[in-house]
């Protein structure tokens, strides 16, 4: 795979609401970044712009067989890990104030191909300590210049 990707982030997390109604909510951007391979694992750098507050976050995501790490800083300033059999805890800093984490992977995939690498993580994620969603986020990588790009 070349440098210069496309990189699509899709979303979706079922918010538990009173514990007897739930709401979906999906998020899916694309933008351009930069790839490449080390030690056995996957890394993709890209920009995003905080929608409030018009600030740049920079994003790191690094991918493995069993593991997601995603990076971010700026307007928001975080490291969140998605392991396979793991549950774990991370600090997410937004301009408003901190909110605490827990993330526990209940199923990862990663499928990887010459021109595009896609990873699926299916996650229950808690806000200080209390469980708000049943969450996916889908990875899909492309090679900028390969036309793969499809919705």
């Amino acid at each position: 795979m070349t440098e210069d990707i496309l990189i699509s982030v899709r979303g979706l997390h079922t918010l538990d609401i009173e514990q007897e109604e739930e709401e979906t909510d999906e998020l899916e951007m694309t933008m351009p970044g930069k790839y490449y391979f080390r030690n056995g694992k996957h890394y993709v750098l890209f920009e995003e712009t905080d929608e409030e507050s018009q600030s740049v976050v920079k994003n790191r995501f690094k991918l493995s067989e069993d593991r997601l790490e995603i990076s971010k800083k700026g307007a928001m300033n975080t490291t969140m890990t998605f392991q396979r059999g793991k549950k774990s805890s991370s600090w997410y800093g937004t301009p408003v104030g901190d909110v605490q984490l827990g993330i526990e992977v209940t199923d990862m995939q990663l499928m990887e191909g010459e021109d595009e690498i896609e990873m699926n993580v299916a996650y229950a994620l808690e806000m200080n300590s209390e469980h708000v969603s049943d969450s996916r986020i889908r990875l899909r990588i492309m090679e900028r210049n390969k036309g793969l790009f499809r919705i």
